[in-house]
């Protein structure tokens, strides 16, 4: 088993926001943060869900999947922690979230392509016809 990799949220954050082209003003205020304090997020190993929430959608990427992608077979803690003792385990809820937002998107691509077959089937019965 490997340990659970340190996730320092507030050097993710400030790398995605140094790639946004906004600045520390914009941030803030798509935030709802003064300018003065989105230093604080940086600088902050964890965050608020809320405010997480937030800066995902100011620098539109999905923050909350660094977390989502821990495999807990694979992982060892200190202690007997067991994620399915715990059934308010943030991590958990935020894990089947991003499971959903998938599945979501897998099933509209899915019937984006069973249209597209239906339509190359019928220009291929159209041509048959000629």
């Amino acid at each position: 088993m490997k340990p659970i990799p340190d996730i320092h949220i507030g050097e993710e954050i400030k790398s995605r926001f140094d790639k946004s082209g906004l600045t520390q003003k914009e941030f803030g205020s798509r935030i709802g943060m003064p300018q003065q304090n989105v230093s604080r997020v940086f600088n902050g190993e964890s965050i608020d869900t809320k405010r997480l929430v937030a800066v995902s959608r100011a620098l539109n990427f999905n923050f909350f999947e660094l977390y989502a992608s821990i495999d807990y077979h694979e992982v060892h803690t200190e202690g007997d922690y067991s994620p399915a003792s715990d059934s308010g385990d943030i991590s958990v809820l935020v894990g089947d979230a991003v499971l959903a937002e998938r599945v979501r998107l897998l099933e509209k691509i899915i019937a984006e392509k069973e249209e597209r077959i239906s339509d190359l089937k019928e220009r291929i019965s159209d041509l048959r016809a000629k």
